[in-house]
């Protein structure tokens, strides 16, 4: 540590003074200070930056005054005239009581400090606690998960086979045109672009894209739903393990990119179906976050499709969008409550099942759907008509 002389001749420091050196005896009588800075150990946080100097100096100056020298250090702290009272110096220096509100207010800083790290720990708890709460409502057994798995594959199935099999174009359309080719009529059409395999023998041309979007769109989310049923659900921890596994947020997921499908399926507009696909994305963007939000996650399901049944509405088609939320909303109940326990999620995908047909019914009424339906009319009417002898 510098020697006092060393400390208050630098520029713009007082030089002591004999009036002070006199006082500096005085400073014994508040000997408080000097204990308390000799006793480190029973203080229970260490001085401010700005205390020490001021402490180094009292120290130095309680030595010089042992060997009879008083305090010459004690001007350069406290500046002041030789008129001034020691009670005024009192009032300036920093006394045992100024370093005890200190310290006071050093305590409280950690404690503010302690007390906001806990209610942030509390919250991070709450949280996972949430998520623990909402899974254990959904403990299911390993038979119960395959069950889910194996029931996801019915919408599925049906939605491949009937691009497959060209149910998608009714009779009524191909008796229509094979009666207009019979009686003369021109029917000029491109027959490049009809089908003929032995493979497929009723798929005559491919089927309108509206018609498209809606399987792909059951096609593409149930391989995800089947592997995280069958592979990962009973295999996992219930709480957040389970939650953030890579299958389930891709389960979740996959039902936006469902929902943007079925926006074009009941639309047959691309304007429409573009501000679906942005919402949508977002939603599956949020499925990958770190935090799980059961809840946002739903309400956000629940808005995509919403939104994708408002086309039928506005429509007219009342009793398909009767029948579709109808449906909806007993497979919402399965879901969410859970009344059968473990078998609630299986008889959810059975229900939901039946949407399936009824979007396919709402995408061929389109009419964005009618020229390629009238085309596979006429190439199924022309393959039959080359079949009679």
């Amino acid at each position: 540590m510098p020697t006092p002389k060393k400390i208050f001749d630098r520029p713009g420091r007082r030089r002591t003074t004999d009036s002070m050196k006199e006082r500096g005896s005085s400073l014994r009588r508040h000997s408080n200070i000097s204990k308390e800075y000799d006793a480190p150990s029973t203080r229970p946080f260490p001085l401010r930056r700005q205390d020490t100097p001021e402490l180094e100096v009292l120290e130095q100056g309680k030595q010089d005054d042992s060997q009879g020298g008083g305090i010459s250090v004690f001007d350069a702290i406290f500046p002041s005239s030789a008129s001034q009272t020691f009670d005024d110096v009192d009032g300036i220096m920093p006394t045992a009581d100024r370093y005890e509100e200190s310290d006071c207010l050093l305590e409280s800083d950690v404690s503010d400090d302690e007390e906001r790290k806990e209610s942030h720990i509390k919250r991070r708890k709450s949280t996972g606690m949430d998520v623990e709460k909402y899974m254990s409502r959904r403990e299911m057994t390993p038979f119960q998960e395959r069950m889910n798995a194996i029931t996801v594959i019915p919408g599925a199935f049906y939605c491949f086979l009937l691009l497959l099999s060209g149910g998608w174009l009714s009779q009524t359309s191909e008796d229509e045109v094979l009666q207009e080719m019979m009686s003369g009529e021109d029917m000029a059409f491109d027959e490049g672009h009809c089908i003929s395999s032995s493979w497929l023998p009723h798929l005559h041309a491919l089927p309108p894209l509206p018609v498209v979007a809606c399987a792909v769109g059951i096609i593409a989310h149930a391989p995800f739903s089947f592997i995280y049923h069958w592979s990962y659900a009973h295999r996992l921890p219930a709480g957040f393990a389970r939650t953030n596994h890579w299958s389930r947020r891709m389960d979740q997921g996959m039902i936006h990119f469902c929902s943007a499908c079925m926006a074009y399926a009941t639309s047959g507009r691309f304007d429409f179906f573009l501000a679906n696909a942005l919402f949508n994305a977002d939603c599956f963007y949020r499925q990958f976050k770190p935090v799980v939000r059961p809840r946002r996650n739903q309400i956000r399901i629940f808005i995509s499709v919403v939104a994708y049944t408002i086309p039928i509405l506005r429509r007219g088609d009342l009793e398909l969008f009767a029948n579709l939320w109808v449906v909806y909303a007993i497979s919402f109940l399965l879901f969410g409550l859970y009344p059968i326990g473990g078998w609630s999620h299986s008889a959810f995908h059975l229900v939901i099942a039946l949407v399936p047909p009824m979007l396919m019914d709402a995408a061929t009424d389109l009419p964005a759907s009618q020229p390629q339906l009238k085309l596979a009319a006429q190439c199924a009417a022309m393959a039959k008509q080359t079949l009679v002898p």
